[in-house]
């Protein structure tokens, strides 16, 4: 094992560490409880500035919904990817990094279709099951409705009825998931094939 294996070897670990890191700083954030601790203040202050440079992204928020954590731990996973290739292979290519480029964007694309799909899907057996409106469908609706409206304006200029918009905007993004799924399958492949 060389020299460079070696170092890319540690610097893969730091960052994988670090990565595991965020995620307990992310869980932290779900949970109410004491946020004053040291432990908590020490990974604040490791992991935080490195959030911080996503958070100030405004199109990574959408209504109560923040995916700036996301896209920080993709664009951390990427480095991880790089420095293990270099350590295994003892270089890194341009391909390599179109290849690691195109898996961390689909990554990302792939997670909100499938979270704003599911959206849909309970919005849609919500209201199927019941009219009654409730706190938590307001904000699934505020996040929906910019969705759903770019959509749909595909479509048609004309109103929808909220069940019928739901269920072609579900279409909708279901089709152009499986679609890019199968796109990004044969780029992969040919890509690993040069």
């Amino acid at each position: 094992m060389n020299m460079l294996s070696v170092v890319m070897n540690i610097i893969s670990a730091l960052l994988s560490t670090y990565m595991i890191l965020i995620i307990i700083r992310i869980f932290l954030t779900w949970f109410k409880g004491n946020t004053q601790s040291k432990a908590v203040t020490l990974l604040k202050a490791i992991v935080d500035p490195y959030l911080d440079i996503f958070r100030k992204i405004e199109w990574l928020r959408v209504g109560a919904m923040d995916f700036s954590p996301i896209v920080a731990m993709i664009i951390l996973g990427l480095f991880v990817q790089i420095t293990s290739t270099i350590a295994q292979q003892g270089t890194f290519t341009a391909i390599d990094l179109v290849l690691y480029l195109v898996i961390s964007l689909w990554s990302f694309v792939s997670f909100i279709l499938d979270i704003l799909v599911i959206m849909i899907v309970v919005r849609l057996i919500s209201k199927l099951i019941s009219n009654k409106s409730h706190q938590i469908w307001f904000i699934v609706d505020n996040i929906l409705n910019k969705v759903m409206s770019k959509i749909l304006g595909i479509f048609t200029s004309k109103p929808v009825p909220f069940k019928m918009a739901l269920i072609i905007c579900g279409a909708s993004l279901f089709a152009l998931r499986m679609g890019l799924y199968y796109g990004i399958g044969f780029l992969m492949a040919f890509l690993n094939n040069l």
